[in-house]
């Protein structure tokens, strides 16, 4: 994970900064492990949620209710579970774990808050897009101020994934700035690059 500063992101015409925050606001590594070893009864949710994740990856829904009922019925399907099991798993369980494991073991990057301050300085914008919900969570676990940002954003409360382009003009539209005014920072190509660019935003990958 590189230690942005301002001078690592800024350019003329720059309104607004969006952030991915697994893998770039914190090193997660290691946090796989961490779930496994912390609830092994539910391992085979875990891996299914991954699985499910990576056929759904991309994909819009239209609304979170939607994108949620696909996500646990791929989730029950490749278990043989009731569709409930695996929605109340993956709400009592699975996030709630998450976040109390970020809270023992993680802590965000020495450069978010200066980086965040400088921005806020400057006039410019700031955004959260996540692929999970509980960003603002997350973020208080990590040490990381939700207030620092305008905006604290996932995509499944819009009712996808990323790179999805419909996610990302939502992104746009609701910080009220054109895509060459926009930065994406985020840690995967195939996710936060790609969607950025599928709308026309610039790139940073940290």
């Amino acid at each position: 994970m590189t230690e942005l500063t301002i001078d690592d992101i800024f350019f003329p015409g720059l309104k607004a900064v969006v952030f991915d925050l697994d893998g770039t606001l914190y090193k997660k590594k290691g946090l796989p492990l961490w779930l496994i070893v912390s609830d092994l009864p539910h391992v085979c949710y875990l891996a299914s949620e991954r699985v499910a994740r990576k056929k759904l990856k991309g994909q819009y829904f239209g609304t979170p209710e939607a994108f949620y009922d696909s996500l646990f019925r791929h989730i029950s399907s490749r278990l043989h579970i009731p569709l409930l099991w695996a929605r109340d798993w993956y709400f009592s369980k699975y996030l709630p774990l998450t976040v109390d494991i970020l809270s023992k073991h993680y802590h965000g990057g020495a450069f978010v808050e200066p980086l965040l301050r400088e921005l806020r300085r400057r006039g410019i914008e700031t955004a959260v897009f996540s692929d999970y919900h509980f960003a603002a969570e997350k973020l208080r676990a990590l040490g990381i101020d939700p207030e620092l940002f305008d905006f604290v954003l996932a995509s499944t409360d819009m009712g996808g994934l990323k790179p999805n382009k419909t996610l990302f003009e939502n992104v746009l539209r609701t910080m009220g700035v054109s895509a060459d005014e926009a930065l994406m920072v985020g840690d995967r190509e195939d996710t936060d690059g790609d969607g950025a660019r599928s709308v026309g935003m610039r790139y940073r990958k940290v």
